[in-house]
């Protein structure tokens, strides 16, 4: 194609939107075929969609609405994470059991009758072991012997029955290969089979066993061999590779459900785990067999063919009229199944998160909360499995955009980040012994400063529930939010008209109730986003700052070291663990949490300068001054201030610090505020103070400095001489005049 015309067309492509490759970012590999689906994937390609012009000069409102991300973020993210550190131990395949022949297969061995034996009536079975009652040949049925189907397939053992029929085991003589024969024993299964066998004979992904023909005779279906076992946990197991195995199977729903089928009887019984060797040594998979319960979205009327305990329950809408929600039904009863071991280890990582994925899947009472597409269960199955290998002992920490929260600037350090306002100072009082008091270290952040920093949410492309309306009224509810409007912000969140279910309602109500300081109403509404989203980290970041807020200590260490630990990046959840251990007396740990903060560029700067801070600062009414000679205390710090070592390191980190003059020298005067205890020295206090003058932004903060300075200053101790006039040497080594007797 000439230079120009591939130019035209390519033009012509972007003009309708038309691709020819996929472009979703967890694939790009297939090409679209005719119906508009990926070959790969069998999803759509993402678009672009140019952003409107604007018709206004830019306001306060851009760019903090609720919106969709360009590229959504992959939701399989969890599978990478949950093998970094090594694939499990491939699962060992048992040798196979035996089993009878299925009764529509049982005929006399006698070629002169042929007879139907071995056959059942009513509710009981066929006798396995007999004698045909018209030749008296005899028979044995406990495993297939010279058993052949269409002519091609013969059959070796039996597996066992599903919604279809009777499975088998049998050997394709055309292809040399083993392969399963399920046989269709219901002429509705049948006719469902024989419309769908041609498009199940198209479907092709790892998860997926794959069915490879159909037989008229049986009828029967054919599938390839998968030697493995049902789904289950095995001992030691670890719980991010059970959850990598609902990953996969959540891959291929996503899949099928691309293509507008339901596979409606997903159970452990129906998910074969195997081993498949690869280059890397043998891996733990898994595939989802038994599509006798498939259906189409188009298909009306209710699910017939299903596994009760798996299923949603009766009344349910998804029972009425099956949707991709029914496979995610079944799929969440699964793994409460599978993990149901690891459950009941409440204290253990990302258990807590765990059994609100699971609720929130299989939610009875409200099925509009439960997940909607497999994408979206995904995304928080793969939440939840990164919270899982965070925690020691595998300690794998991945930063990474959220799908539903934008980012967020704002580090929350409550001061520690900076060094001490010279308003401090300025406003310091200092008694005659040298006693200098100044306002605490850090203070609390405010409630209305914490709902205006949380992240913007971001729209989900497979949330039904939220109208394309609701998007600008929930941008006014957060503008008014910045504007600490509660009244303002209430309003407008009651137009967006969100169900008062939704997790954009509760979030929403969580930060007005922030703005208002009530942080108890606050907890509540953030515990809901949670519940929904057990998979993000804001919600535990929000949920940790109103535990500070309430100076509920544990609480907050809790949420703040989870968020801290899978994901330092966060650096709100950082600076908040490391006041909490200040404020608990656990000054080690907290420096420790600014040091490793620290290795975030983003936060670098501010993350050291706290680590200074820490080790000199005194959480609470700070005890300063000179210590009664006859105390314990007397010579060391506080029992509740910094001790020698914690300020000998500070000196060596204030020294490494690459800061600006004003910053180096207020950190200095803090510095020698803190070591004042343990020496007792006003000259040095005094003159760190002085150095601060020149930093002062007006003449009268200057003056006040300097008197502070003054203040500070020791005494000037004259001694009486024996001589009536001369020079007497005052302590410090001034010359002075003598007094006069």
């Amino acid at each position: 194609m000439p230079n120009g015309e591939a130019a035209e067309h390519e033009h012509r492509a972007e003009d309708d939107g038309a691709v020819d490759s996929c472009t979703r970012p967890a694939c790009g590999r297939g090409v679209i075929d005719d119906q508009g689906l990926c070959t790969e994937c069998g999803q759509r390609p993402l678009t672009r969609t140019p952003a409107a012009p604007p018709d206004g000069p830019e306001t306060e409102a851009q760019g903090v609405s609720t919106g969709v991300a360009h590229v959504r973020p992959d939701p399989w993210y969890g599978l990478d994470l949950a093998e970094a550190g090594g694939p499990p131990e491939a699962v060992e395949i048992p040798a196979p059991q035996a089993g009878p022949v299925a009764e529509e297969h049982r005929y006399c061995a006698n070629s002169a009758c042929k007879k139907p034996v071995g056959r059942g009536h009513g509710s009981t079975p066929g006798r396995t072991i007999g004698y045909c009652p018209y030749c008296r040949t005899r028979f044995d049925f406990t495993q297939p012997h010279d058993l052949t189907i269409a002519e091609r397939y013969d059959v070796e053992r039996y597996l066992g029955s599903g919604a279809y029929g009777a499975a088998y085991l049998a050997h394709d003589r055309n292809l040399a290969t083993d392969v399963v024969l399920k046989r269709l024993n219901n002429s509705a299964v049948a006719a469902t089979a024989e419309k769908e066998r041609n498009v199940l004979v198209g479907l092709r992904h790892d998860s997926i066993v794959r069915i490879l023909g159909y037989e008229t005779e049986g009828p029967h279906l054919v599938l390839e061999h998968i030697p493995g076992v049902p789904l289950a946990a095995r001992p030691g197991d670890r719980l991010e590779f059970l959850l990598a195995h609902g990953l996969r199977i959540l891959q291929a729903l996503d899949y099928l459900h691309a293509r507008g089928l339901l596979h409606c009887d997903v159970k452990p019984e129906n998910i074969i785990r195997f081993r498949e060797e690869s280059s890397f040594g043998p891996r733990d998979r898994v595939r989802l067999i038994d599509f006798g319960s498939v259906r189409t979205r188009k298909d009306e009327g209710p699910v017939t063919e299903y596994t009760r305990l798996y299923a949603p329950p009766k009344g349910d809408p998804e029972r009425v009229r099956p949707t991709p929600g029914f496979d995610l039904y079944c799929l969440g009863m699964t793994l409460k199944e599978v993990c149901r071991t690891q459950l009941r280890e409440r204290t253990a990582p990302g258990i807590d998160s765990l059994h609100l994925l699971l609720d929130r899947a299989t939610d009875a009472a409200t099925p509009m909360r439960r997940f909607v597409s497999a994408r979206q269960f995904g995304e928080q199955l793969s939440g939840v499995i990164r919270q899982v290998v965070a925690a020691p002992p595998t300690l794998r920490q991945v930063a990474r955009y959220s799908a539903l929260f934008g980012s967020m600037s704002e580090p929350l350090d409550g001061g520690l980040g900076t060094a001490r306002p010279l308003a401090h100072w300025i406003a310091a009082t200092s008694n005659e012994d040298g006693t200098l008091t100044l306002p605490p270290a850090f203070a609390t952040l405010p409630s209305q400063t914490i709902a205006a920093a949380l992240p913007t949410p971001l729209a989900d492309p497979d949330d039904r529930d939220v109208a394309p309306t609701a998007e600008s009224a929930l941008a006014e509810s957060r503008l008014a939010l910045r504007r600490k409007d509660a009244a303002q912000a209430e309003l407008a969140l009651d137009r967006a008209k969100l169900p008062p279910w939704h997790w954009l309602f509760s979030w929403y109500s969580g930060l007005i109730a922030l703005t208002r300081s009530d942080t108890e109403l606050a907890t509540t509404h953030f515990t809901n986003v949670r519940a929904a989203l057990p998979g993000e980290l804001i919600p535990q970041l929000a949920l940790g700052l109103c535990a500070e807020l309430r100076d509920d200590l544990a609480v907050a260490q809790a949420h703040y070291g989870t968020v801290f630990d899978t994901t330092p990046a966060l650096g709100a959840a950082g600076f908040g663990l490391a006041r909490v251990h200040l404020l608990a007396g656990r000054r080690t740990e907290a420096v420790d949490t600014a040091e490793q903060l620290a290795h975030e560029f983003r936060y670098e700067r501010e993350a050291r300068v706290a680590a200074v801070r820490l080790l000199v600062t005194v959480a609470g009414p700070e005890p300063h001054g000179k210590a009664d000679p006859g105390s314990p205390a007397a010579g060391s710090a506080h029992p509740a201030g910094p001790t020698a070592s914690h300020l000998e390191r500070a000196g060596a980190a204030l020294a490494a610090l690459d800061v600006d003059p004003a910053t180096a020298a207020t950190l200095q005067a803090e510095l020698q505020y803190a070591a004042y205890p343990h020496t007792c020295d006003r000259l040095t206090l005094s003159e760190t103070v002085r150095r601060l003058a020149p930093h002062a932004p007006t003449e009268r903060d200057h003056t006040a400095l300097v008197d502070l300075a003054n203040r500070l200053r020791p005494p000037l101790a004259w001694r009486r001489s024996r001589r009536r006039s001369g020079t007497a040497q005052s302590r410090f080594g001034e010359g002075t005049k003598t007094l006069r007797s």
